[in-house]
């Protein structure tokens, strides 16, 4: 599959009618790239969507959103009990692995780790063994998998004989430039402030990262997505395309837009109804406004 940008859509998965919600964007738009959440209880069912939509595997690029934010493990909650609360739900933010990533790894660190790998182990097995998704590539939930500890994990486990095999040609290095921006006043001061403390803290370890998949041979598409996320409408993306757009092709690079367009409509359809700050996240207007922005690409491109 060739293609000089992804028009892509986070969080593919969570329920059916979700699911059914994304699609939409690429059987009515410019949709060509999903990432499958994997501890879903609606996996089999999603899958089949997207198999209806794309019988041949060739029209929209399948990528693993490795998951350590909501939800359950899929190595099962005793056996990673460092990932997870009481209740055996996935409770630890951002802000505490990128933390622990800088302690000593030893005991408990070195514990952690072991965890991590048989975690990110079962969410592969459950888009590749148990649903074969087709997946040729990964990235994450909250963009988890930029902390050091948990891209060298999934690295390693990449590199196991048991995934060896999978072919993984791009991982997400999600640290949009900043040239870009400058190509308008209005959407460079338009930019929320806690999406520059994100963008400052992803670019940490964005380097490092980059020069590791260059030498394994795995791409890392141009991104634009940070500083908008969750606000990725059609003048944003209308003003700002064209100038990602030629700063991609003068770095010979591919292009990967970040969308979140699969709004829920109940907090009962959460992977864990009792956060809060998930359910604003997932039922948020601006869901239908960046589904909108997809549909309309398609007769703009």
């Amino acid at each position: 599959m060739q293609r000089n940008i992804w028009f892509h859509a986070d969080d593919y998965g969570v329920t059916a009618q979700q699911s059914e919600r994304i699609i939409d964007c690429f059987r009515n738009g410019a949709l060509n790239s999903i990432s499958v959440l994997p501890n879903t209880p609606a996996l089999k069912d999603s899958l089949k969507i997207l198999d209806d939509a794309d019988p041949a595997g060739n029209q929209i690029r399948r990528v693993l959103h490795l998951n350590f934010v909501e939800g359950r493990p899929l190595a099962g909650a005793e056996n990673v009990p460092l990932l997870v609360d009481e209740e055996g739900c996935f409770d630890k933010s951002f802000i505490w692995f990128f933390r622990w990533n800088y302690k000593k790894r030893k005991g408990a660190g070195q514990e952690l780790i072991r965890q991590l790998k048989l975690e990110i182990a079962a969410q592969l097995r459950a888009v590749t063994t148990e649903n074969d998704y087709r997946i040729t590539a990964v990235d994450s939930h909250q963009h988890y998998h930029m902390i050091p500890m948990i891209f060298d994990s999934l690295m390693e486990v990449l590199s196991d004989k048991e995934f060896k095999g999978l072919g993984i040609q791009y991982i997400r290095i999600p640290v949009d430039p900043v040239a870009p921006l400058w190509k308008d006043m209005h959407t460079l001061l338009g930019v929320p402030a806690i999406n520059w403390v994100k963008w400052c803290i992803l670019k940490i370890n964005a380097a490092r990262n980059k020069k590791i998949l260059q030498d394994k041979g795995i791409k890392s598409p141009l991104f634009f997505g940070i500083f908008y996320t969750c606000e990725m409408k059609k003048d944003v993306v209308e003003t700002l395309l064209p100038a990602y757009e030629a700063y991609a092709e003068g770095k010979n690079e591919e292009l990967e837009l970040m969308f979140h367009p699969g709004n829920l409509t109940a907090e009962y359809e959460l992977l864990d109804a009792r956060r809060k700050e998930l359910a604003a996240f997932y039922m948020s207007d601006n869901r239908f406004y960046e589904a909108e922005c997809l549909k309309q690409l398609k007769w703009e491109r």
